[in-house]
């Protein structure tokens, strides 16, 4: 009846985490600047949740 995942938290945290940077990444993508800023933007970014991504495996494994 109430049996519960074991992964249930990993899951919420990476949907969280996914819905973060989409959100994030709308943001910028809206907001008027110059392309080459933007682009700049987006790869930090990207290199940043990469970052997370592979620190969060680590604790989580």
């Amino acid at each position: 009846m109430g049996h519960r995942d074991d992964n249930h938290g990993v899951e919420i945290l990476v949907s969280f985490l996914i819905g973060s940077i989409v959100g994030a990444g709308m943001a910028m993508l809206l907001t008027p600047q110059s392309g080459k800023k933007t682009r700049a933007q987006i790869r930090d970014m990207a290199e940043d949740a990469t970052d997370y991504a592979k620190k969060l495996k680590s604790k989580i494994l």
